[in-house]
């Protein structure tokens, strides 16, 4: 019994520390190593879920190629170029969100790609914003304080952050 227990804390430590299988297609020095030179925004197929999405369709590529740049700042330089092709815009109001109607989110595939135009690695990006309140009062709080805006902002950086989550990783 005793040896059994310790042959199972043997192999469960062993387990934990085991790593994770590496999910990105660029190797560890490639994604420490990449500049980028361009970022380029498409939404021609863009489904924009709601009205408040279609609003805001004439400024959703150049608003998200600014971000991205921001967001890679430290990496710009003579390198790679970042396409991203928007699939899905959807931006709920606060009151839809606070009361758990809609949800905003933004969904989209970011490729990045050599000089010659090869395709060196490739990612499904998908950022939320915004959840139903745990109470009334707070649904009713966040209907008055929170904006299609200011969700829209969200979904904005966040797919930058997740995007260089996943260059990075």
């Amino acid at each position: 019994m005793t040896r059994l227990f310790i042959v199972l804390i043997v192999a469960l430590t062993a387990a934990a520390c085991t790593p994770e299988p590496r999910s990105n297609p660029l190797s560890r020095e490639a994604a420490r190593s990449l500049t980028f030179s361009e970022f380029e925004v498409t939404t021609t197929g863009t489904a924009f879920e709601s009205g408040a999405a279609r609003d805001y369709a004439s400024r959703l590529a150049p608003e998200l190629e600014a971000v991205m740049n921001q967001e890679f700042r430290n990496r710009r330089g003579d390198g790679a170029r970042m396409e991203i092709d928007i699939a899905s815009l959807n931006v709920a109001g606060g009151r839809r969100t606070a009361f758990g109607r809609d949800q905003s989110r933004m969904t989209g595939t970011v490729r990045i790609t050599d000089s010659g135009g090869r395709v060196m690695a490739s990612y499904q990006i998908q950022s939320l914003a915004g959840e139903a309140a745990q109470s009334r009062w707070r649904a009713v709080f966040d209907s008055a304080t929170q904006s299609a805006d200011g969700y829209y902002r969200v979904l904005l950086r966040d797919f930058a952050r997740s995007t260089r989550e996943q260059v990075e990783s």
